[in-house]
């Protein structure tokens, strides 16, 4: 009989050991804040604080051609002022001087692109990191109160920011963002799951990690990892190995922002004593209903499945609402290439296939279906040979073996 319990354990133990460490994490803050003390020394009044995975407790160390990527953390700098006191261009400017005149960060460590810096560290222990920073101001009070006009959370919009955005050449203009706003929102929904299992997720952090920390109090919060959490990795990892396989993958892949949305939104409907795997199951459910919306007129896919709104397709139009930013269209490329939202539903296929269907599979099945979702390599590299079908070859004595040295 196959034992599920173990087999998805085995898939979260895979995704676990794909957490940045401890002491990347603690390298990673540092190095952070000491790029915010060097632009405070240069005489820039900024905040440096993480966005994306790093804000969202879902870095995962990417999953690529090449089995040894670094993490890739991704940070705003905003300016202690509101954007009307410089202009994007020179906001621009000014952090790429200040960055590229440092003998610790400019040279080969920098890599300016339009739009953000890239500074590459050194690796730790064989992993290394690099910190993407965005620079920022104080979105416009006028800007706020417009879009707190449109939106169902206006409580979101006070953290509102404005980014650089590039339009050829030196040209810049400004696009509002508000990464605080979003991690607000998806801190109150994953709230629960975390307190739902906190108990339980950080008796499990110590077992594991007793060479850092004397007692289960010593635990960070940022180590915890709730099934939103784990869910967002999961997918986020088997992304990454689907899309890397198909013609123009990057170009078709999901955003993350796309991932952390849809999944933490449909969690809310859910209940947060779910483990990690029936939640995974009921997004994944979610979302091959939401497919219907590929071949049916909104008023009928309403009727057949009821008010569903996490993504919705109206006349014509995809829209995966930001939910701090409501002018914010997360699938505003599936508006102008009709292949994202049609390969986005066979992974979601291909995701139900390989994570919750193999689940019963036989062992050899089991197996092939998580060497697809993860990559072969990688699965051999952390299974070995479990749960292939090795057939022992017969030992035929012949003389008393010597023993082995080790």
């Amino acid at each position: 009989m196959n034992n599920t319990y173990e087999r998805q354990k085995d898939i979260l133990k895979l995704i676990s050991q794909l957490d940045i460490s401890v002491t990347m994490y603690k390298n990673a803050d540092e190095k952070y804040h000491a790029v915010a003390k060097f632009l405070e020394d240069c005489g820039i009044d900024a905040d440096i604080y993480p966005q994306g995975s790093f804000a969202f407790g879902t870095v995962l160390r990417p999953n690529t051609k090449n089995p040894d990527a670094n993490y890739d953390l991704d940070f705003i700098c905003q300016l202690r002022s509101p954007k009307e006191d410089i202009a994007p261009s020179a906001l621009q400017k000014k952090i790429e001087d200040a960055l590229s005149s440092s003998s610790r960060y400019g040279g080969g460590k920098l890599t300016t692109y339009p739009e953000c810096f890239t500074i590459e560290y050194a690796d730790i222990n064989g992993v290394g990191f690099t910190i993407d920073i965005v620079p920022a101001a104080d979105e416009s009070l006028d800007r706020k109160h417009e879009l707190i006009s449109k939106s169902p959370r206006p409580d979101l919009l006070s953290t509102a920011i404005a980014i650089p955005r590039h339009n050829g050449e030196r040209n810049y203009s400004w696009l509002t963002n508000n990464p605080k706003g979003f991690k607000k929102w998806f801190d109150e929904i994953n709230g629960p799951f975390l307190d739902n299992r906190r108990v339980e997720i950080r008796k499990r952090l110590f077992e594991e990690n007793r060479m850092y920390f004397n007692s289960i109090e010593e635990i960070p919060p940022y180590m915890e990892r709730s099934s939103i959490q784990r869910v967002i990795q999961i997918l986020k990892y088997h992304r990454n190995e689907y899309y890397k396989n198909l013609p123009h993958g990057d170009e078709l892949k999901p955003i993350s922002a796309i991932i952390n949305t849809l999944v933490a939104d449909i969690a809310r409907t859910s209940s947060p004593a779910l483990d990690v795997f029936e939640l995974l199951n009921y997004v994944l459910s979610e979302l091959r209903i939401y497919a219907y919306h590929q071949n049916m007129r909104h008023d009928a896919f309403e009727k057949a499945y009821g008010s569903r709104v996490a993504i919705t397709h109206t006349d014509g139009k995809w829209e995966i609402q930001n939910p701090a930013n409501s002018e914010d269209n997360l699938a505003n490329k599936w508006n102008q290439n009709s292949d994202i939202p049609k390969y986005f539903f066979l992974w979601i296929n291909a995701c139900t296939k390989d994570l919750i269907a193999s689940l019963s599979l036989p062992d050899a099945a089991f197996r092939a279906s998580i060497d697809n979702a993860f990559g072969a390599e990688n699965i051999k590299k952390a299974w070995g040979t479990k749960y292939q079908s090795v057939t022992p070859k017969p030992i035929i004595p012949t003389k008393v073996a010597k023993p082995y040295r080790f």
